[in-house]
């Protein structure tokens, strides 16, 4: 394996359009655990790794409040240090993936803003292989952010910069019924919590068939249900929450998939289908549209979806459209780009904006031990709220310098 370093990204560079953790734990440069790290190998050491880790840098942010431009946004430079911690375990049947990890935040000018737990992150990664035909899974965790735009995860939506806290969970199941079919169906159910005041429950079904024909073709039917409800107080004001159609949103999407392996390292995988909201059918289907390319030392994504999703900030469904290009490459070894630029369209009962989002980011890997990062985040929302001739826009930069410290361990019994 020319770098497992390389390897870990690309892995991660794949699921840009994966359930939100594996999404924000690359946006937030967490480390993922050792034995994701070895997961190239042709196969990995069982046992317990541990790997403590601390990250400390930088941070330059062009717009703290998430001001609109007409009132002035007003900028901030901090220091930030994450301490984290890693752990795994592997055997046969079962492998089992520990993360937690919290921002510790001091600001130059604005004092009120520095705390310990800027944010928080943990999850527990569960797989199961009970027999050769079954693979069982489960991943269950808590987020926790004074921003909570990191938690809109396909429409990055700025909203204000208050206390948000999300409880999740997404078991799975596969079934393969001989070597050319599988069954999988997953749950994801996630709480938000927004200002403590307003609830945002949001329970997704998934489920599907897969039959493979000939050696490159993979087809088959799928279903996603959504059930978001809401409660809280509602009519006391909270900074950015926009209001919306706190009534329950029940939708049914049923899909055919299909993916294509080209020649050349190239995969093509397409999700699409009616979408039915409340009774009746979406003007636009349910989509999702991927293509992955490898390339010398690197890989390159295009992905479109088109969703329905709940955002922090506002009550009720919110429809979207996204595409993402994803960029990541290795000019020398040890020394990795990743880019990530992104254009969502959202529309719901109180909004609808147009947000253009780019992630880039430089890693250079000393050694084992010691990695050196600098990122930018940019983002520019035009938005305008229902009823009103008006725009209003959120323009927000975010320059990121650090190093990170691991020590991954192997125990031994």
């Amino acid at each position: 394996m020319r770098n497992r370093w390389l390897t870990v990204a690309l892995v991660l560079l794949g699921n840009l359009a994966a359930p939100w953790p594996v999404f924000a734990q690359l946006m937030q440069g967490i480390p993922r655990s050792p034995m994701e790290m070895l997961a190239g190998a042709e196969r990995p050491p069982q046992g317990l790794y541990i790997m403590p880790w601390v990250a400390a840098g930088v941070v330059y942010d062009s717009n703290v409040f998430f001001r609109s431009r007409d009132l002035g946004p007003q900028d901030d430079v901090f220091l930030r240090v994450t301490p984290g911690l890693q752990a795994s375990y592997q055997s046969t049947p079962l492998t089992v993936v520990a993360n937690y990890r919290f921002d510790a935040e001091e600001y130059s000018h604005f004092h009120t803003l520095s705390t310990v737990q800027q944010r928080q992150f943990g999850t527990v990664e569960l797989r199961y292989r009970p027999s050769v035909n079954w693979n069982l899974s489960n991943t269950l965790g808590y987020a926790q952010t004074r921003t909570p735009f990191e938690l809109n995860f396909l429409t990055s939506a700025q909203v204000a910069r208050i206390k948000t806290e999300r409880y999740f969970v997404s078991p799975a199941a596969e079934y393969r019924i001989d070597p050319y079919t599988r069954l999988r169906g997953e749950y994801a159910f996630s709480k938000d919590i927004f200002g403590g005041q307003v609830d945002i429950n949001s329970h997704i079904f998934t489920l599907g068939m897969e039959r493979r024909l000939g050696a490159h073709d993979t087809i088959g039917p799928g279903y996603i249900g959504r059930h978001f409800t809401f409660s809280g107080d509602f009519n006391t004001p909270i900074a950015g929450f926009l209001g919306g159609n706190p009534n329950d949103v029940n939708s049914h999407a049923f899909v055919v998939n299909w993916a294509h392996e080209f020649a050349a390292g190239t995969r093509l995988d397409v999700r699409a289908g009616p979408r039915f909201t409340n009774g009746g059918l979406d003007d636009r289907p349910e989509a999702l549209v991927g293509l992955r390319r490898r390339i010398q030392n690197g890989e390159l994504g295009l992905t479109y979806t088109s969703a329905i999703t709940t955002v922090i900030g506002t009550v009720g469904s919110t429809r979207t459209d996204n595409v993402t290009l994803t960029a990541l490459y290795e000019p020398v070894k040890h020394f990795t780009l990743t880019a990530a630029p992104t254009v969502a369209w959202i529309k719901n009962s109180t909004f609808s904006s147009t947000i253009y989002t780019a992630y880039v980011e430089a890693a250079y890997q000393f050694n084992k031990f010691v990695t050196a990062k600098g990122s930018a985040y940019f983002s520019h929302q035009e938005s305008e709220l229902t009823g009103s001739s008006g725009t209003f826009v959120i323009p927000r930069n975010v320059f990121w310098f650090r190093v990170e410290l691991t020590y991954p361990t192997r125990w031994e019994d």
